[in-house]
């Protein structure tokens, strides 16, 4: 990840207010100086936003006159420059804080309000699925809220109190499963009920995840794993398998995740521990077969703890391009880079830090 010199930590505004908030004197008195008089012809706007860096500049640059604001749609060509960011849930209160990775700054914004004890996140680029629960684990409520935009949506009641543990979403569709469970639990945003979806009697869903709004699969039939693509049929969740059988020793143990660039399909996985090893596979057309590639491009992929939240183009400035990024426990993240073989994590740390984080997911500003 691009670094840069430690910073002291500041109050940054709620998600939903920062169009009209900055956190700084000096980023104040510009946007009043700019209100007055803007320093740049309108149609050059989207070319500088899609520069800057940091989502204070952006909201402030947003906020400077009426013409600005319209041209500056927090769209992905608008924010195609800034660096991911990782949200995790304080614990003590029914809020929220975004890390900055680059600058290793916290920004605090508010969450909606929850009666229950415990929340956790799940993204997808800016859009972030929160499921809150209850200390014993009876009742969850699921969501899902833009964070750059303030815009939210209630799902109905989750069909299990417990069942819920994994979840990726597409558009309006949201998908719940167990891992290693053959059910699926889907729903639109303002449907009234979850729908379950089975899978035939032996095959087990690893993981999941969307390209392009087709839902793929990576299903387990001991003592092999097979990538699958998944249409739901009201109660039935029908597999088209894909590609060659991965056959795994059971005293390996290697992880898995299903990951996209561009558009293509890539398996990670992990072949070596302490320090972590990564492996990453192609699926090549028309062959059925996963190839293992070193190279991404130049692209970063980045993945929560249990499934991947999305992919920056090469040349990003925010970040070392050909390299992993995953979460971890109690707001610690690291990077894997494909290049030369290192591993180095990292900590969220500022002022005040306790180990009761959580595990942060990644946010990417520039993904919708």
């Amino acid at each position: 990840m691009a670094s840069s010199e430690k910073r002291r930590a500041s109050t940054s505004p709620s998600a939903t207010a920062l169009d009209s908030t900055t956190t700084t004197t000096t980023t104040t008195s510009s946007t009043n100086t700019a209100s007055a008089s803007p320093y740049f012809l309108p149609e050059l706007i989207p070319s500088v936003a899609s520069r800057l860096t940091t989502l204070q500049d952006f909201f402030a640059l947003r906020a400077a006159c009426r013409a600005y604001r319209d041209l500056l749609r927090p769209s992905p060509a608008n924010l195609a420059s800034q660096a991911p960011l990782l949200l995790f849930p304080r614990m003590a209160s029914a809020s929220g804080a975004l890390f900055h990775v680059p600058l290793r700054r916290i920004l605090r914004f508010r969450l909606p309000c929850t009666d229950h004890s415990l929340t956790e996140f799940y993204s997808s680029g800016y859009r972030v699925a929160i499921q809150d629960r209850d200390r014993y684990d009876t009742h969850r409520e699921l969501r899902i809220r833009h964070l750059l935009t303030g815009e939210r949506a209630r799902l109905p009641d989750s069909p299990e109190p417990c069942y819920s543990e994994e979840v990726v979403f597409s558009g309006d569709l949201v998908v719940t499963f167990r891992k290693l469970c053959r059910v699926l639990y889907y729903c639109h945003i303002e449907d009234d009920h979850w729908q379950a979806a089975r899978c035939d009697v032996g095959h087990l869903v690893y993981d999941l995840m969307f390209v392009k709004g087709t839902l793929y699969a990576l299903i387990y039939n001991h003592p092999h794993y097979r990538l699958a693509v998944v249409e739901l049929d009201k109660n039935s969740a029908v597999l088209s398998f894909l590609g060659d059988k991965l056959s795994v020793p059971d005293d390996n143990c290697p992880r898995f995740w299903l990951a996209e660039r561009c558009g293509e399909l890539l398996l990670i996985v992990r072949v070596e521990y302490n320090p972590w090893v990564y492996h990453v596979f192609c699926l090549q057309s028309g062959e059925g077969k996963w190839v293992r590639t070193t190279s991404l491009g130049g692209c970063s992929l980045f993945f929560n703890w249990h499934e991947f939240a999305g992919c920056l183009g090469p040349d990003h400035p925010a970040v070392r391009g050909d390299c992993l990024y995953f979460t971890g426990y109690s707001g610690k993240w690291s990077e894997y880079s494909l290049v030369d073989g290192s591993y180095h994590e990292f900590v969220i740390d500022h002022p005040g830090r306790t180990e009761d984080y959580g595990s942060p997911v990644w946010v990417l500003p520039s993904i919708s």
